[in-house]
């Protein structure tokens, strides 16, 4: 478990502790920052602490799970990546390589260009003609 003992002004170290990984967080709090006292000038105020709890669960959240594309960036998508297709015939129960694979536009594809070498050596489950793109279905 990562954390950070603040005793800076702002809660800029904290927050980039957050973007780092931290998930434990501590900072002096003053009701008012009026008050005398050593740690004063290092605390943060009602406001502050409500910033801080605010933005440190924005960037926890953004530092987590999956992100799926947005329905917007579909034909971006499409026109830009690239899928794997089959650049010879491949009959049904040949093993996957580099003379078959490769990857091209348009991206559409179920097989994205980044899983290519994680099928090198795999058989396939029917005859698939030159310049098709692969779906999973086609893989043992």
């Amino acid at each position: 478990i990562l954390g950070l003992s603040d005793h800076t002004l702002t809660n800029a170290a904290c927050l980039g502790a957050v973007a780092m990984g931290a998930c434990v967080l501590e900072r002096h709090f003053t009701d008012r920052k009026d008050r005398e006292g050593p740690d004063i000038v290092c605390s943060m105020d009602p406001a502050e602490l409500s910033q801080l709890i605010q933005w440190s669960g924005d960037l926890q959240k953004a530092r987590g799970g999956s992100k799926e594309p947005a329905e917007a960036e579909q034909p971006t998508i499409n026109f830009a990546y690239a899928s794997v297709v089959t650049i010879a015939p491949v009959a049904r129960n040949e093993k996957f390589n580099e003379t078959n694979l490769w990857v091209k536009r348009p991206g559409s594809g179920e097989i994205r260009a980044a899983d290519l070498n994680s099928l090198m050596g795999r058989t396939a489950v029917r005859d698939i003609p030159t310049d098709a793109q692969l779906s999973w279905n086609d893989v043992a």
